[in-house]
């Protein structure tokens, strides 16, 4: 297909691209245009100021500030200079020898570090450390060492972001938390009792598990539900001081608050059990057919058009759309070329925007690529790159 305009891809990428191979360049080129020559594997573009052909990437390479440079078979390589005895190149790294370093540059002046063999720092070498500290650094980063605080209050009332407590203020202070947490006090007979067992002896987190259901102070409560005080002597009639846990629920009924199953698609589907509960997932299952009431999906106009979809609904929209496409078809042809002009207006006068141009080659009738645009609702306008030939081109026009 040949294609007579140009192409704007808005920075769009041309993916697996095969550039034109020949043994030697195309005649009568054009500036910039480029060609893969088969003998060499070279690609070259063509440079009209002075009728060249040139390799892309050409260039010249020239060695110096410590690079060296040789070219062998078309490829140029650059390498440092080195000279074994102040800087070598060693596992594809280049590093400074023994003899690259003078007794200048460690001066003392130019040293910031001071090398210390291991194990040469001792406890004796450190200065004296204050009691109840230790040496470390609480500040970001890496950087100085100062003494940091050890505290050793069981409540950790003063711990901070630069201080450490101590282990026995820790096993303290968490031994002090567990020993806050609520106990089981025992069994809880809801049928019997008429009020919480709340006492001035209770404390916040103390629980109670229900061992015979029934009702307290409105509250309702099934076997294995658990009742937690809210705080310390909690009210004996208000359920405000009380957590309660619902932790063993029966089947839920119309009126009684529990536990449902969930339905099966095929319950779902059968709509006769009156007990399990329908999700989304499965309610969409309960889809519509001749037999059975349900969910039905709307078709898409391309679907409506099509007519082979049996389980889709047709809407009235969509029904109109397509009648009308069937009854208001509409098709104009012109040749068009002049050999002058590369804009030509054709006028079809379909009363329509939504038109759909082919431009055809009238020698062979292939088809070609150019510019078109519904200019009104009875006319388009086609461009070309270059002025067509006199009545070379076909213009075919659907509605």
């Amino acid at each position: 297909m040949e294609v007579h305009n140009n192409l704007d891809l808005l920075q769009n990428q041309i993916i697996n691209v095969v550039l034109h191979s020949l043994a030697v360049p195309p005649s009568n080129p054009v500036n910039a245009q480029m060609y893969h020559n088969s003998g060499t594997s070279i690609i070259y573009y063509y440079r009209s100021s002075d009728s060249t052909w040139v390799p892309l990437g050409s260039g010249t390479i020239i060695g110096g500030d410590g690079l060296d440079e040789s070219t062998t078979g078309g490829i140029t390589t650059l390498s440092v200079k080195v000279d074994g005895t102040t800087l070598e190149i060693n596992a594809d790294a280049v590093r400074v020898k023994d003899g690259g370093i003078s007794a200048a540059k460690l001066a003392t002046d130019s040293v910031t570090a001071i090398k210390i063999l291991n194990g040469a720092v001792t406890f004796a070498k450190m200065q004296n450390i204050n009691a109840m500290t230790v040496i470390g650094r609480t500040a970001a980063g890496a950087g100085v060492a100062s003494e940091i605080t050890l505290i050793n209050d069981n409540t950790l009332a003063t711990a901070t972001a630069t201080n450490i407590a101590t282990a026995g203020a820790v096993k303290a202070y968490v031994d002090s938390l567990v020993g806050g947490i609520g106990s089981l006090v025992g069994a809880f007979n809801a049928n019997t009792a008429t009020n919480f067992p709340g006492t001035a002896a209770i404390k916040k987190g103390a629980y109670w598990y229900v061992s015979v259901a029934g009702t307290v102070q409105g509250t309702v409560f099934n076997v294995g539900d658990v009742l937690i005080a809210n705080k310390d002597n909690p009210s004996t009639t208000s359920a405000a001081d009380w957590i309660f846990l619902e932790t063993n629920r029966d089947q839920a009924t119309a009126t009684v608050l529990g536990l449902v199953m969930l339905a099966t698609n095929a319950e779902v589907q059968a709509g006769t059990d009156a007990v399990k509960a329908v999700t989304p997932a499965s309610l969409s299952s309960r889809t519509a057919t001749e037999a059975r009431t349900g969910l039905i999906e709307i078709a898409t106009q391309a679907e409506t058009n099509a007519g082979t979809d049996d389980a889709r609904a047709v809407t009235p929209l969509k029904m109109a759309n397509y009648v009308a496409s069937q009854i208001s078809g509409g098709a104009f042809a012109a040749t068009i070329g002049d050999g002058t002009a590369t804009a030509f207006t054709v006028t079809h006068n379909l009363n329509s925007l939504d038109v759909v141009v082919e431009i055809r080659k009238v020698s062979d009738n292939s088809a070609v690529i150019v510019d078109n645009r519904a200019s009104t609702a009875n006319a388009v306008i086609v461009t070309f790159a270059k002025a067509p030939a006199n009545a070379s081109f076909r213009v075919i026009i659907k509605k």
